[in-house]
Protein backbone atom coordinates (compact mmCIF):
# COMPACT_ATOMS: atom_id res chain seq x y z
CA UNK A 1 0.00 0.00 0.00
CA UNK A 2 0.97 3.60 -0.77
CA UNK A 3 0.83 6.30 1.80
CA UNK A 4 -0.04 9.37 -0.64
CA UNK A 5 -0.27 13.20 0.91
CA UNK A 6 3.07 12.85 2.77
CA UNK A 7 6.58 14.31 2.54
CA UNK A 8 9.37 11.72 2.97
CA UNK A 9 12.85 13.46 4.21
CA UNK A 10 15.50 10.72 2.35
CA UNK A 11 16.99 9.18 -0.40
CA UNK A 12 14.14 9.01 -2.71
CA UNK A 13 15.87 5.72 -4.94
CA UNK A 14 15.50 4.06 -1.54
CA UNK A 15 12.36 5.10 -0.66
CA UNK A 16 10.65 4.48 -3.82
CA UNK A 17 11.89 0.81 -3.79
CA UNK A 18 9.05 -0.26 -0.88
CA UNK A 19 6.38 1.32 -3.13
CA UNK A 20 4.33 -1.07 -5.11
CA UNK A 21 4.52 -1.54 -8.66
CA UNK A 22 2.19 -0.11 -10.83
CA UNK A 23 1.26 2.13 -8.12
CA UNK A 24 1.72 5.72 -9.34
CA UNK A 25 -0.15 7.73 -12.28
CA UNK A 26 2.58 10.70 -12.26
CA UNK A 27 5.64 11.82 -11.66
CA UNK A 28 6.80 15.05 -12.10
CA UNK A 29 10.61 16.18 -11.00
CA UNK A 30 13.20 18.74 -11.20
CA UNK A 31 16.53 16.47 -10.25
CA UNK A 32 20.07 17.95 -10.05
CA UNK A 33 21.20 18.57 -13.84
CA UNK A 34 24.76 17.43 -12.87
CA UNK A 35 25.76 21.39 -13.28
CA UNK A 36 27.70 21.89 -10.34
CA UNK A 37 25.25 24.67 -9.01
CA UNK A 38 27.42 27.87 -7.55
CA UNK A 39 30.44 25.79 -7.78
CA UNK A 40 32.32 28.08 -10.01
CA UNK A 41 29.57 28.21 -12.65
CA UNK A 42 28.11 31.09 -14.88
CA UNK A 43 25.47 32.00 -12.02
CA UNK A 44 28.04 32.24 -9.71
CA UNK A 45 30.26 34.47 -11.48
CA UNK A 46 27.57 37.07 -11.76
CA UNK A 47 26.87 37.01 -7.92
CA UNK A 48 26.43 40.97 -7.15
CA UNK A 49 27.20 41.70 -10.77
CA UNK A 50 24.04 44.40 -12.66
CA UNK A 51 21.63 41.89 -13.99
CA UNK A 52 23.05 38.74 -12.52
CA UNK A 53 22.32 36.88 -9.06
CA UNK A 54 22.60 39.84 -6.28
CA UNK A 55 23.30 36.67 -3.48
CA UNK A 56 24.55 33.43 -3.35
CA UNK A 57 22.61 30.38 -3.89
CA UNK A 58 23.23 26.97 -1.92
CA UNK A 59 24.64 24.36 -3.18
CA UNK A 60 22.75 21.60 -4.80
CA UNK A 61 22.89 17.89 -3.32
CA UNK A 62 24.08 15.05 -5.77
CA UNK A 63 24.98 17.68 -8.66
CA UNK A 64 27.93 16.77 -9.51
CA UNK A 65 28.24 15.04 -13.38
CA UNK A 66 28.83 11.70 -11.75
CA UNK A 67 26.10 12.18 -8.52
CA UNK A 68 23.79 13.33 -11.20
CA UNK A 69 24.20 9.87 -13.47
CA UNK A 70 23.47 7.78 -10.81
CA UNK A 71 20.68 9.04 -9.23
CA UNK A 72 19.65 10.13 -12.96
CA UNK A 73 19.65 6.17 -13.67
CA UNK A 74 18.01 4.69 -10.31
CA UNK A 75 14.96 7.28 -10.86
CA UNK A 76 14.25 5.86 -14.61
CA UNK A 77 14.88 2.62 -13.47
CA UNK A 78 12.51 2.92 -10.36
CA UNK A 79 9.85 4.91 -12.63
CA UNK A 80 9.62 1.99 -14.84
CA UNK A 81 8.33 -0.19 -12.32
CA UNK A 82 6.61 2.49 -10.02
CA UNK A 83 4.06 4.11 -13.04
CA UNK A 84 1.03 2.46 -14.01
CA UNK A 85 0.54 1.10 -17.63
CA UNK A 86 -1.29 4.67 -18.69
CA UNK A 87 1.64 6.50 -16.15
CA UNK A 88 3.74 9.28 -17.25
CA UNK A 89 7.18 11.16 -15.92
CA UNK A 90 8.01 14.73 -16.96
CA UNK A 91 11.76 14.96 -16.20
CA UNK A 92 13.31 18.61 -16.05
CA UNK A 93 16.73 19.54 -17.51
CA UNK A 94 18.51 22.30 -18.72
CA UNK A 95 18.03 23.92 -22.15
CA UNK A 96 21.07 24.60 -24.93
CA UNK A 97 24.43 24.59 -23.82
CA UNK A 98 27.20 25.01 -23.67
CA UNK A 99 27.33 21.45 -21.62
CA UNK A 100 25.30 18.32 -23.13
CA UNK A 101 23.61 17.46 -19.85
CA UNK A 102 19.83 17.50 -21.19
CA UNK A 103 20.85 14.76 -23.76
CA UNK A 104 22.39 12.20 -21.56
CA UNK A 105 18.82 12.92 -19.36
CA UNK A 106 16.88 12.08 -22.71
CA UNK A 107 19.04 9.15 -23.62
CA UNK A 108 18.88 7.46 -19.77
CA UNK A 109 15.00 8.42 -20.09
CA UNK A 110 14.85 6.50 -23.24
CA UNK A 111 16.85 3.35 -22.06
CA UNK A 112 14.29 2.75 -19.31
CA UNK A 113 10.54 4.35 -20.24
CA UNK A 114 9.70 5.29 -23.88
CA UNK A 115 10.98 9.26 -24.54
CA UNK A 116 8.00 10.74 -26.07
CA UNK A 117 8.67 14.50 -26.19
CA UNK A 118 11.28 17.67 -24.89
CA UNK A 119 8.79 19.87 -24.04
CA UNK A 120 10.46 24.11 -23.93
CA UNK A 121 9.53 25.91 -20.54
CA UNK A 122 10.19 29.32 -22.37
CA UNK A 123 11.38 31.83 -19.40
CA UNK A 124 11.48 34.68 -21.30
CA UNK A 125 8.56 36.34 -19.10
CA UNK A 126 11.90 37.25 -16.95
CA UNK A 127 13.79 39.17 -19.83
CA UNK A 128 16.73 38.40 -22.09
CA UNK A 129 18.11 35.64 -19.93
CA UNK A 130 21.90 34.65 -18.28
CA UNK A 131 24.94 34.28 -20.55
CA UNK A 132 27.01 35.70 -23.35
CA UNK A 133 25.71 35.49 -27.22
CA UNK A 134 22.91 33.23 -27.17
CA UNK A 135 21.26 33.82 -23.79
CA UNK A 136 19.48 31.20 -21.46
CA UNK A 137 16.17 31.63 -21.44
CA UNK A 138 14.71 27.94 -21.88
CA UNK A 139 14.81 24.57 -20.02
CA UNK A 140 13.46 21.22 -21.65
CA UNK A 141 10.69 19.10 -19.44
CA UNK A 142 11.51 15.45 -20.98
CA UNK A 143 7.93 13.40 -21.02
CA UNK A 144 8.22 9.60 -21.04
CA UNK A 145 6.01 6.60 -20.33
CA UNK A 146 6.28 3.17 -19.63
CA UNK A 147 7.63 0.85 -22.15
CA UNK A 148 4.63 -1.06 -23.63
CA UNK A 149 2.42 1.23 -22.04
CA UNK A 150 0.55 4.38 -23.14
CA UNK A 151 0.70 8.27 -22.57
CA UNK A 152 -1.91 9.11 -20.22
CA UNK A 153 -3.93 12.31 -21.75
CA UNK A 154 -6.56 13.79 -19.81
CA UNK A 155 -8.72 15.06 -22.50
CA UNK A 156 -8.00 13.81 -26.25
CA UNK A 157 -10.24 16.97 -27.29
CA UNK A 158 -7.06 19.08 -26.19
CA UNK A 159 -3.85 19.73 -27.67
CA UNK A 160 -1.19 22.00 -26.56
CA UNK A 161 1.45 23.72 -28.35
CA UNK A 162 5.14 22.12 -27.06
CA UNK A 163 6.68 25.14 -25.85
CA UNK A 164 5.16 26.14 -22.68
CA UNK A 165 5.50 29.65 -21.48
CA UNK A 166 5.44 30.01 -17.83
CA UNK A 167 6.87 33.25 -15.63
CA UNK A 168 9.87 31.76 -13.82
CA UNK A 169 9.72 32.92 -10.39
CA UNK A 170 12.35 34.28 -7.45
CA UNK A 171 14.22 31.41 -5.81
CA UNK A 172 13.02 32.17 -2.22
CA UNK A 173 12.21 28.87 -0.94
CA UNK A 174 15.62 26.79 -3.41
CA UNK A 175 18.34 27.59 -5.29
CA UNK A 176 16.47 26.34 -8.69
CA UNK A 177 12.38 27.02 -7.45
CA UNK A 178 9.88 25.84 -10.38
CA UNK A 179 6.39 27.95 -10.29
CA UNK A 180 3.86 25.77 -9.01
CA UNK A 181 1.86 27.04 -12.45
CA UNK A 182 4.02 25.23 -14.64
CA UNK A 183 3.70 22.17 -12.81
CA UNK A 184 0.15 22.52 -12.79
CA UNK A 185 0.00 23.00 -17.01
CA UNK A 186 1.65 19.37 -16.90
CA UNK A 187 -0.63 17.97 -14.18
CA UNK A 188 -4.03 19.19 -15.85
CA UNK A 189 -3.01 17.33 -18.75
CA UNK A 190 -1.83 14.27 -18.00
CA UNK A 191 -4.00 13.18 -15.05
CA UNK A 192 -7.30 13.02 -13.69
CA UNK A 193 -8.58 13.94 -10.39
CA UNK A 194 -7.41 11.50 -7.43
CA UNK A 195 -4.74 10.22 -9.49
CA UNK A 196 -1.25 10.34 -7.69
CA UNK A 197 1.43 12.60 -8.52
CA UNK A 198 4.76 11.64 -7.34
CA UNK A 199 7.75 14.21 -7.28
CA UNK A 200 11.03 11.99 -5.48
CA UNK A 201 13.02 15.56 -5.82
CA UNK A 202 10.67 17.99 -4.10
CA UNK A 203 12.86 20.67 -3.10
CA UNK A 204 10.38 23.42 -1.74
CA UNK A 205 7.55 21.47 -2.38
CA UNK A 206 6.00 23.04 -5.40
CA UNK A 207 4.95 20.51 -7.46
CA UNK A 208 3.05 18.76 -3.96
CA UNK A 209 1.43 22.41 -4.32
CA UNK A 210 0.46 22.22 -7.78
CA UNK A 211 -1.32 18.67 -7.27
CA UNK A 212 -3.27 19.37 -4.43
CA UNK A 213 -4.65 22.75 -5.97
CA UNK A 214 -6.13 20.70 -8.78
CA UNK A 215 -7.35 17.88 -6.46
CA UNK A 216 -4.66 15.06 -6.81
CA UNK A 217 -3.31 12.45 -4.37
CA UNK A 218 0.39 13.33 -4.08
CA UNK A 219 3.99 11.87 -2.47
CA UNK A 220 7.25 13.96 -2.04
CA UNK A 221 10.39 12.96 -1.45
CA UNK A 222 13.91 15.29 -0.52
CA UNK A 223 16.92 14.67 0.82
CA UNK A 224 18.29 17.38 1.75
CA UNK A 225 17.49 18.69 4.89
CA UNK A 226 17.70 21.97 4.76
CA UNK A 227 14.92 22.10 2.23
CA UNK A 228 12.61 19.67 3.30
CA UNK A 229 11.15 21.02 6.30
CA UNK A 230 10.41 23.97 3.90
CA UNK A 231 8.37 21.84 1.78
CA UNK A 232 6.61 20.96 4.97
CA UNK A 233 6.00 24.72 5.69
CA UNK A 234 4.98 25.39 2.15
CA UNK A 235 2.70 22.36 1.96
CA UNK A 236 0.91 23.16 5.61
CA UNK A 237 0.27 26.71 4.71
CA UNK A 238 -1.43 25.53 1.30
CA UNK A 239 -3.30 23.13 3.81
CA UNK A 240 -4.80 25.61 5.91
CA UNK A 241 -5.71 28.04 3.27
CA UNK A 242 -7.76 25.29 1.53
CA UNK A 243 -9.71 25.06 4.20
CA UNK A 244 -9.72 28.46 5.04
CA UNK A 245 -11.76 28.69 1.75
Amino acid sequence: MIETNRIYNGDCLEIMKSWPDASVDMIFTDPPYGNKNLDGDLASSRVGVKGGRQKAAVAIKNDSVEDTARVLRGLFIEAARILKPTGVICCMTGGGGPGISFAHFMIEMDAHLSFFQAIIWDKSARGNGMGWRYRRNYEFVLVGFKKGGKLAWADDSVAVPNIVQTPPVANEDHPTQKPVDLMASFIRWHTQPGDIVVDPFCGSGSTLIAAERMGRKWIGVELDEAFYPVARERMDAELSQGKLL
